[in-house]
Protein backbone atom coordinates (compact mmCIF):
# COMPACT_ATOMS: atom_id res chain seq x y z
CA UNK A 1 0.00 0.00 0.00
CA UNK A 2 2.59 2.24 0.97
CA UNK A 3 4.52 2.15 -2.45
CA UNK A 4 0.87 2.41 -4.58
CA UNK A 5 0.57 5.64 -2.65
CA UNK A 6 4.43 6.65 -3.28
CA UNK A 7 4.05 5.58 -6.85
CA UNK A 8 0.58 7.53 -7.21
CA UNK A 9 2.18 10.71 -5.12
CA UNK A 10 5.27 10.38 -7.44
CA UNK A 11 3.20 10.17 -10.64
CA UNK A 12 1.29 13.43 -9.79
CA UNK A 13 4.03 14.91 -9.13
CA UNK A 14 5.33 14.59 -12.57
CA UNK A 15 2.39 15.50 -14.44
CA UNK A 16 2.12 18.53 -12.12
CA UNK A 17 5.74 19.12 -13.70
CA UNK A 18 4.21 18.47 -17.17
CA UNK A 19 1.92 20.64 -16.64
CA UNK A 20 3.77 23.42 -15.47
CA UNK A 21 5.80 22.79 -18.78
CA UNK A 22 2.98 23.18 -21.07
CA UNK A 23 1.88 26.42 -19.36
CA UNK A 24 4.94 28.27 -19.91
CA UNK A 25 5.96 26.92 -22.84
CA UNK A 26 2.79 28.03 -24.46
CA UNK A 27 3.35 31.57 -22.87
CA UNK A 28 6.92 31.61 -25.03
CA UNK A 29 5.21 30.54 -27.86
CA UNK A 30 2.78 33.07 -27.81
CA UNK A 31 5.67 36.07 -26.90
CA UNK A 32 7.92 33.85 -29.70
CA UNK A 33 4.69 33.84 -32.04
CA UNK A 34 3.64 37.50 -31.60
CA UNK A 35 7.06 39.37 -31.46
CA UNK A 36 10.36 38.05 -31.45
CA UNK A 37 9.83 35.51 -34.45
CA UNK A 38 9.38 38.69 -36.75
CA UNK A 39 13.11 40.01 -35.16
CA UNK A 40 11.98 43.28 -36.47
CA UNK A 41 13.19 45.08 -33.44
CA UNK A 42 16.13 46.96 -32.56
CA UNK A 43 17.05 44.18 -29.83
CA UNK A 44 17.24 41.72 -32.50
CA UNK A 45 20.41 39.33 -31.94
CA UNK A 46 21.12 40.95 -28.91
CA UNK A 47 21.00 38.31 -25.63
CA UNK A 48 19.90 40.62 -22.58
CA UNK A 49 17.22 42.29 -25.03
CA UNK A 50 15.92 39.06 -26.43
CA UNK A 51 15.72 37.61 -22.96
CA UNK A 52 14.20 40.64 -21.64
CA UNK A 53 11.61 40.97 -24.02
CA UNK A 54 10.35 37.05 -24.19
CA UNK A 55 9.85 37.76 -20.23
CA UNK A 56 7.95 40.66 -21.27
CA UNK A 57 6.09 39.68 -24.08
CA UNK A 58 5.27 36.24 -22.25
CA UNK A 59 3.27 38.32 -19.70
CA UNK A 60 1.72 40.61 -22.33
CA UNK A 61 0.78 37.71 -25.25
CA UNK A 62 1.07 34.75 -23.14
CA UNK A 63 -0.69 35.82 -19.91
CA UNK A 64 -4.05 36.27 -21.76
CA UNK A 65 -3.48 33.67 -23.70
CA UNK A 66 -3.58 31.11 -20.91
CA UNK A 67 -6.20 33.25 -19.67
CA UNK A 68 -8.62 32.97 -22.92
CA UNK A 69 -8.20 29.33 -23.24
CA UNK A 70 -8.83 28.53 -19.74
CA UNK A 71 -12.34 30.57 -19.93
CA UNK A 72 -13.30 28.78 -23.24
CA UNK A 73 -12.04 25.24 -21.87
CA UNK A 74 -13.64 25.36 -18.06
CA UNK A 75 -16.83 26.49 -20.19
CA UNK A 76 -16.55 23.12 -22.67
CA UNK A 77 -16.63 26.42 -25.56
CA UNK A 78 -14.74 25.05 -29.08
CA UNK A 79 -12.49 27.26 -31.23
CA UNK A 80 -14.73 29.39 -32.88
CA UNK A 81 -15.74 30.74 -29.23
CA UNK A 82 -11.65 31.04 -28.53
CA UNK A 83 -10.90 32.92 -31.66
CA UNK A 84 -13.64 34.97 -30.58
CA UNK A 85 -11.77 35.60 -27.23
CA UNK A 86 -8.60 35.78 -29.34
CA UNK A 87 -10.17 39.10 -31.47
CA UNK A 88 -11.17 40.66 -27.76
CA UNK A 89 -7.44 40.46 -26.83
CA UNK A 90 -6.06 41.54 -30.25
CA UNK A 91 -8.30 44.90 -30.53
CA UNK A 92 -7.53 45.49 -26.98
CA UNK A 93 -3.50 45.54 -27.75
CA UNK A 94 -3.80 46.72 -31.18
CA UNK A 95 -6.59 49.73 -29.76
CA UNK A 96 -6.50 50.29 -26.44
CA UNK A 97 -3.17 49.59 -24.72
CA UNK A 98 -0.49 50.26 -27.49
CA UNK A 99 -3.04 52.06 -29.95
CA UNK A 100 -0.88 51.30 -32.69
CA UNK A 101 -3.93 51.01 -34.91
CA UNK A 102 -4.13 54.77 -34.79
CA UNK A 103 -0.51 55.81 -34.88
CA UNK A 104 0.71 58.24 -37.32
CA UNK A 105 4.37 57.26 -36.36
CA UNK A 106 5.41 54.59 -33.98
CA UNK A 107 8.98 53.15 -32.49
CA UNK A 108 10.37 55.13 -35.34
CA UNK A 109 9.81 52.09 -37.75
CA UNK A 110 10.57 52.19 -41.03
CA UNK A 111 8.28 52.70 -43.33
CA UNK A 112 5.63 52.92 -41.09
CA UNK A 113 3.61 56.16 -42.26
CA UNK A 114 4.30 55.02 -45.94
CA UNK A 115 2.45 51.45 -44.97
CA UNK A 116 -0.53 53.30 -43.47
CA UNK A 117 -1.22 55.34 -45.72
CA UNK A 118 -1.49 52.71 -48.84
CA UNK A 119 -5.06 51.62 -47.32
CA UNK A 120 -5.79 54.50 -45.20
CA UNK A 121 -9.82 55.40 -44.08
CA UNK A 122 -10.10 58.94 -43.30
CA UNK A 123 -13.53 58.21 -41.88
CA UNK A 124 -12.42 55.74 -39.37
CA UNK A 125 -8.87 57.23 -39.51
CA UNK A 126 -7.37 53.53 -39.48
CA UNK A 127 -5.78 51.87 -42.44
CA UNK A 128 -7.22 48.71 -43.97
CA UNK A 129 -3.98 46.96 -44.06
CA UNK A 130 -3.22 47.86 -40.77
CA UNK A 131 -6.51 46.42 -38.94
CA UNK A 132 -5.85 43.06 -40.81
CA UNK A 133 -2.27 42.66 -40.03
CA UNK A 134 -2.40 43.60 -36.36
CA UNK A 135 -5.72 42.52 -35.30
CA UNK A 136 -6.03 39.10 -37.18
CA UNK A 137 -1.92 38.80 -36.73
CA UNK A 138 -2.24 38.99 -32.77
CA UNK A 139 -5.84 36.06 -33.09
CA UNK A 140 -3.11 34.10 -35.03
CA UNK A 141 0.21 34.70 -34.35
CA UNK A 142 -0.08 36.13 -30.51
CA UNK A 143 -2.97 33.94 -29.29
CA UNK A 144 -4.57 31.16 -31.80
CA UNK A 145 -1.90 29.31 -33.35
CA UNK A 146 0.52 28.94 -30.19
CA UNK A 147 -2.51 27.63 -28.30
CA UNK A 148 -3.29 25.25 -31.28
CA UNK A 149 0.50 23.90 -30.59
CA UNK A 150 0.80 23.93 -27.30
CA UNK A 151 -2.60 21.92 -26.82
CA UNK A 152 -1.16 19.00 -29.39
CA UNK A 153 1.85 18.70 -26.69
CA UNK A 154 -0.82 16.76 -24.62
CA UNK A 155 -3.98 15.83 -26.40
CA UNK A 156 -5.20 14.02 -23.21
CA UNK A 157 -5.07 17.59 -21.65
CA UNK A 158 -6.25 19.53 -25.06
CA UNK A 159 -10.37 20.36 -23.61
CA UNK A 160 -8.97 20.95 -19.70
CA UNK A 161 -7.87 23.33 -17.47
CA UNK A 162 -4.85 24.05 -16.95
CA UNK A 163 -5.00 26.92 -14.21
CA UNK A 164 -5.72 26.87 -10.92
CA UNK A 165 -7.37 29.60 -9.08
CA UNK A 166 -3.87 30.86 -7.90
CA UNK A 167 -2.44 30.56 -11.87
CA UNK A 168 -4.95 32.24 -13.27
CA UNK A 169 -4.51 35.64 -10.30
CA UNK A 170 -1.25 35.15 -10.82
CA UNK A 171 -1.60 35.52 -15.63
CA UNK A 172 -4.16 37.89 -14.76
CA UNK A 173 -1.68 40.12 -12.53
CA UNK A 174 1.14 39.65 -14.89
CA UNK A 175 -0.75 40.67 -18.47
CA UNK A 176 -2.58 44.17 -16.63
CA UNK A 177 1.01 44.91 -15.27
CA UNK A 178 2.96 44.72 -18.86
CA UNK A 179 -0.19 46.41 -20.20
CA UNK A 180 -0.15 48.61 -17.44
CA UNK A 181 3.66 49.65 -19.00
CA UNK A 182 2.67 50.18 -21.84
CA UNK A 183 -0.40 52.46 -21.38
CA UNK A 184 2.09 54.63 -18.89
CA UNK A 185 4.11 55.39 -22.53
CA UNK A 186 3.50 58.49 -23.78
CA UNK A 187 3.79 57.30 -27.59
CA UNK A 188 0.56 55.07 -26.55
CA UNK A 189 -1.71 57.75 -26.79
CA UNK A 190 -2.72 58.02 -30.36
CA UNK A 191 -6.40 56.78 -30.14
CA UNK A 192 -9.37 59.67 -30.06
CA UNK A 193 -11.69 59.16 -27.16
CA UNK A 194 -14.25 58.09 -30.06
CA UNK A 195 -12.03 55.41 -31.53
CA UNK A 196 -11.17 54.13 -27.28
CA UNK A 197 -14.65 54.12 -26.83
CA UNK A 198 -15.53 51.99 -30.41
CA UNK A 199 -12.25 49.95 -29.67
CA UNK A 200 -13.62 49.15 -25.51
CA UNK A 201 -17.32 48.19 -27.38
CA UNK A 202 -15.67 45.94 -30.12
CA UNK A 203 -13.85 44.31 -27.10
CA UNK A 204 -17.21 43.70 -25.46
CA UNK A 205 -18.89 42.92 -28.41
CA UNK A 206 -16.43 39.58 -29.36
CA UNK A 207 -16.44 38.21 -25.94
CA UNK A 208 -20.86 38.39 -25.56
CA UNK A 209 -20.37 36.87 -29.01
CA UNK A 210 -18.05 33.87 -27.29
CA UNK A 211 -20.42 33.79 -24.49
CA UNK A 212 -23.73 33.03 -26.91
CA UNK A 213 -21.67 30.87 -29.33
CA UNK A 214 -20.06 29.06 -26.79
CA UNK A 215 -23.64 28.74 -24.74
CA UNK A 216 -25.15 26.99 -28.06
CA UNK A 217 -21.88 24.88 -28.79
CA UNK A 218 -20.57 23.23 -25.35
CA UNK A 219 -19.76 19.97 -25.28
CA UNK A 220 -19.93 19.60 -28.84
CA UNK A 221 -16.25 20.07 -29.57
CA UNK A 222 -14.40 17.15 -28.56
CA UNK A 223 -10.91 16.35 -29.52
CA UNK A 224 -9.28 13.80 -31.78
CA UNK A 225 -6.09 12.51 -31.98
CA UNK A 226 -5.17 9.59 -34.22
CA UNK A 227 -8.44 9.94 -36.10
CA UNK A 228 -6.78 12.42 -38.91
CA UNK A 229 -5.43 9.72 -41.46
CA UNK A 230 -7.94 10.66 -43.87
CA UNK A 231 -6.85 14.00 -44.29
CA UNK A 232 -2.88 14.23 -43.75
CA UNK A 233 -1.84 17.16 -41.51
CA UNK A 234 0.83 17.84 -43.59
CA UNK A 235 -1.55 18.82 -46.61
CA UNK A 236 -2.88 20.95 -44.19
CA UNK A 237 0.17 22.52 -43.36
CA UNK A 238 1.27 23.13 -46.14
CA UNK A 239 -1.90 24.81 -47.68
CA UNK A 240 -1.66 27.05 -44.36
CA UNK A 241 1.95 28.20 -44.87
CA UNK A 242 1.41 28.89 -48.91
CA UNK A 243 -1.42 30.59 -48.26
CA UNK A 244 0.00 32.80 -44.95
CA UNK A 245 3.25 33.58 -47.08
CA UNK A 246 1.22 35.18 -49.90
CA UNK A 247 -0.45 37.16 -47.66
CA UNK A 248 2.29 38.25 -46.66
CA UNK A 249 3.70 38.61 -49.69
CA UNK A 250 1.13 40.38 -51.37
CA UNK A 251 2.12 44.14 -51.15
CA UNK A 252 0.60 46.88 -49.07
CA UNK A 253 -2.30 48.83 -51.18
CA UNK A 254 -5.09 47.72 -51.90
CA UNK A 255 -4.80 44.72 -53.56
CA UNK A 256 -2.29 43.05 -50.91
CA UNK A 257 -4.99 43.77 -48.78
CA UNK A 258 -7.40 41.93 -50.61
CA UNK A 259 -5.22 39.25 -51.01
CA UNK A 260 -4.24 38.81 -47.41
CA UNK A 261 -8.03 39.09 -46.70
CA UNK A 262 -8.80 36.38 -49.16
CA UNK A 263 -5.77 33.91 -47.88
CA UNK A 264 -7.00 34.24 -44.46
CA UNK A 265 -10.68 33.76 -44.91
CA UNK A 266 -9.46 30.54 -47.03
CA UNK A 267 -7.49 28.86 -44.15
CA UNK A 268 -10.06 29.84 -41.60
CA UNK A 269 -12.50 28.39 -44.31
CA UNK A 270 -9.96 25.27 -44.60
CA UNK A 271 -10.41 24.76 -40.63
CA UNK A 272 -14.06 25.07 -40.75
CA UNK A 273 -14.59 22.46 -43.16
CA UNK A 274 -12.17 20.49 -41.56
CA UNK A 275 -13.08 20.97 -38.06
CA UNK A 276 -16.62 19.30 -38.80
CA UNK A 277 -15.20 16.02 -40.69
CA UNK A 278 -14.39 13.04 -38.49
CA UNK A 279 -10.95 12.88 -40.38
CA UNK A 280 -9.65 16.61 -38.14
CA UNK A 281 -7.56 16.07 -35.10
CA UNK A 282 -5.53 17.77 -33.05
CA UNK A 283 -2.86 17.72 -34.88
CA UNK A 284 -4.51 19.31 -37.59
CA UNK A 285 -5.23 22.54 -35.80
CA UNK A 286 -1.65 22.23 -34.95
CA UNK A 287 -1.03 21.93 -38.14
CA UNK A 288 -3.05 25.36 -39.28
CA UNK A 289 -1.33 27.29 -36.44
CA UNK A 290 2.64 25.74 -37.68
CA UNK A 291 1.95 26.77 -41.09
CA UNK A 292 1.18 30.72 -40.13
CA UNK A 293 4.60 30.45 -37.66
CA UNK A 294 6.44 28.61 -39.63
CA UNK A 295 5.47 31.52 -42.81
CA UNK A 296 6.22 34.60 -40.14
CA UNK A 297 10.01 32.57 -39.42
CA UNK A 298 10.86 32.45 -43.04
CA UNK A 299 9.61 35.44 -43.96
CA UNK A 300 11.77 37.04 -41.19
CA UNK A 301 14.78 36.32 -43.02
CA UNK A 302 14.56 38.43 -46.28
CA UNK A 303 14.33 41.55 -44.04
CA UNK A 304 16.19 43.86 -41.83
CA UNK A 305 14.86 45.29 -38.67
CA UNK A 306 12.95 48.42 -38.74
CA UNK A 307 14.88 50.30 -36.49
CA UNK A 308 18.26 50.63 -34.84
CA UNK A 309 21.91 49.20 -36.59
CA UNK A 310 21.76 45.27 -36.39
CA UNK A 311 24.73 43.07 -37.99
CA UNK A 312 23.95 40.49 -40.23
CA UNK A 313 25.29 37.78 -37.59
CA UNK A 314 23.74 38.77 -34.95
CA UNK A 315 20.40 39.37 -36.87
CA UNK A 316 20.59 35.40 -38.83
CA UNK A 317 21.31 33.96 -35.76
CA UNK A 318 18.34 35.75 -33.89
CA UNK A 319 16.64 33.93 -37.23
CA UNK A 320 18.00 30.76 -36.75
CA UNK A 321 17.08 30.59 -32.79
CA UNK A 322 13.99 31.63 -32.66
CA UNK A 323 12.72 29.66 -36.09
CA UNK A 324 14.26 26.49 -34.02
CA UNK A 325 12.14 27.13 -31.38
CA UNK A 326 9.07 27.15 -33.32
CA UNK A 327 10.21 23.98 -35.34
CA UNK A 328 10.85 22.25 -31.96
CA UNK A 329 7.71 23.11 -30.22
CA UNK A 330 5.59 21.87 -33.85
CA UNK A 331 7.66 19.05 -34.52
CA UNK A 332 6.48 17.73 -30.88
CA UNK A 333 3.35 18.64 -31.36
CA UNK A 334 2.57 17.14 -34.81
CA UNK A 335 4.56 14.00 -33.78
CA UNK A 336 2.13 13.11 -30.15
CA UNK A 337 0.09 10.22 -30.59
CA UNK A 338 -2.90 10.67 -28.75
CA UNK A 339 -5.29 8.21 -26.99
CA UNK A 340 -8.79 7.39 -28.76
CA UNK A 341 -11.69 9.62 -28.48
CA UNK A 342 -13.29 7.66 -25.83
CA UNK A 343 -10.61 8.47 -23.79
CA UNK A 344 -9.84 12.10 -23.99
CA UNK A 345 -13.47 12.66 -23.57
CA UNK A 346 -13.35 10.77 -20.49
CA UNK A 347 -10.36 12.77 -19.40
CA UNK A 348 -12.09 15.60 -20.15
CA UNK A 349 -14.53 15.25 -17.66
CA UNK A 350 -12.23 14.83 -14.23
CA UNK A 351 -9.57 12.56 -14.71
CA UNK A 352 -6.23 12.65 -12.80
CA UNK A 353 -4.76 14.06 -15.93
CA UNK A 354 -6.94 16.53 -16.29
CA UNK A 355 -6.30 18.65 -12.47
CA UNK A 356 -5.72 22.15 -12.87
CA UNK A 357 -1.83 22.61 -12.47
Amino acid sequence: MEKTTSDDAGRRGVRRIQGLVQVFGLAALSAIGAELLTAYADGTGDFGATLFALVFFMALYGAPALLARELARRAGWGWPSLLLLCAALGVAQACVIDQSLFAEHYGGYEGWEEARQATFLPALGVSAGNVHNFIVGHVVFSFGAPIAVAEAWRPDRARTAWLSPLGMGFAALAYLGAALLILLDPQSHSASPIQLAASVAVVAGCIALAWVIGRRSAGSEGPRMGAGRRLGWISVLVVAFVLATAANLAGEGWLGFAVGVSATALIAALAGWGGGRPAWSIRHAAAVGMGFLLSRGVLAFTYYPLAGEVGAVAKYTHNVVMLGLVLAAGGFALSRRGTSDLGVRAGAHGSGEGRPS
